[in-house]
């Protein structure tokens, strides 16, 4: 006789028949599987059980943790009546036999960050005669055991994303509507992770919560090579997707279109300035493009791109005009702000800014001169 609980059932008992390898197993799991989570109950039980609800089979919540899914089902869970100084809110124990198909990385991860600590461990352990709680205690115990607590594990470190390992935040970046394909009716609002290695993201919901997918299905499209002409590098030496296998290991078209200043809204076919003839204003002491001047194929827009020869410290600024070619070194270092407006003059030709996309209704309306936020 084995024990055996459910969320929303009393605590019983059931008996494993002879021909229990012939039968089809709760849930999908094998009865090996299922026999070493009855025995792992017990054992919770025998420690806990005065001090923590024992549950097999039951659903964590880790909706509010930045993770694809909501919920994690751990093969047995002690929920703790307070909160544990070493194990948090509960500890999750999983046995791993045939239910080889969870990702032990991030699934440690989600329970760590949910608050829960985690152990895993192998069905033929548990099977052991000699298996009780001080098994599942080692695991904690060891330099290389598989237990990881709230005290001692940061959830941290069982990621993928370079942002979220040193600085404790995902690396949220916007994906601009304006680069969706699809038109401009019912857009997803989502920001993706820029970090090496992550590909999550962060769609907003109409009550401002968040949901988050590693699918890339609200995403844009068209293929890497559609942003050739509209990202500005500094060398070109290498091929354009030689060089944005540099930048990014993964959802190249969506990290480029959240993090490069120079890709912005334009009537054009595909929604963004494409960048052709070029003119270089000032060189570096190797007679290298430093400053250049750009124009946009298909509207009035300029780019002007200052290169300081230090990777992160370019400056792209867009005017809706060309600008005054006397304008030295150190102005086209700063940063123009964001929108509300600048670019242009009231007699400008161009009715609409290329940086958000708004356009004049009447004289009125005009967008600001691009010489306003200039500092005295």
């Amino acid at each position: 006789m084995y024990p055996r609980s459910a969320p929303g059932k009393s605590r019983h008992f059931y008996h494993v028949s002879d021909d229990a390898g012939q039968r089809c197993s709760n849930g999908g799991e094998s009865e090996t599987h299922e026999r070493a989570v009855a025995r792992v109950e017990v054992a919770l039980h025998q420690q806990f059980g005065e001090n923590a609800r024992i549950e097999t089979e039951v659903d964590v919540d880790v909706a509010e943790v930045p993770t694809p899914v909501t919920e994690r089902r751990a093969d047995a869970l002690a929920t703790f009546d307070d909160w544990n100084p070493y194990f948090g809110e509960g500890l999750a124990v999983e046995v791993q036999h045939n239910h080889e198909d969870k990702d032990v990385h991030q699934v440690t991860h989600d329970y760590l960050a949910a608050g829960y600590s985690v152990v895993w461990i192998r069905a033929a352990t548990v099977l052991l005669d000699t298996f009780n709680y001080d098994t599942i205690s080692a695991e904690f115990e060891q330099d290389d055991g598989s237990g990881y607590a709230q005290r001692t594990s940061k959830a941290s470190r069982f990621t993928n994303c370079q942002a979220l390992l040193y600085d404790g935040e995902h690396a949220w970046e916007r994906v601009p509507p304006y680069a969706h394909p699809r038109g401009q009716e019912d857009l997803i609002t989502y920001d993706i992770c820029t970090a090496q290695g992550c590909e999550l993201r962060r769609l907003h919901e109409p009550d401002d919560s968040h949901t988050y997918t590693a699918s890339d299905e609200h995403g844009p499209d068209f293929p890497l090579k559609a942003l050739k002409n509209a990202i500005v590098r500094e060398y070109d030496r290498d091929p354009f997707w030689k060089w944005a296998g540099s930048q990014y290991h993964s959802a190249q078209v969506e990290k480029l279109l959240a993090t490069r200043p120079e890709i912005e809204r334009c009537r054009g076919p595909k929604g963004f300035h494409e960048w052709g003839r070029r003119e270089t204003l000032w060189t570096n002491h190797a007679d290298q493009p430093l400053i250049e001047l750009r124009e946009c194929m298909y509207c009035p827009v300029r780019l002007v791109t200052n290169h300081r020869g230090r990777s992160g410290h370019s400056t792209f600024c867009l005017y809706g005009r060309e600008p005054d070619l006397d304008w030295d070194d150190v102005y086209f270092q700063a940063s123009p702000p964001e929108c509300d407006h600048y670019l242009y003059e009231e007699d400008a030709i161009e009715d609409y800014c290329p940086k958000c996309g708004v356009t004049m209704e009447s004289p009125n309306t005009t967008l600001r001169d691009h010489t306003s936020w200039i500092p005295p």
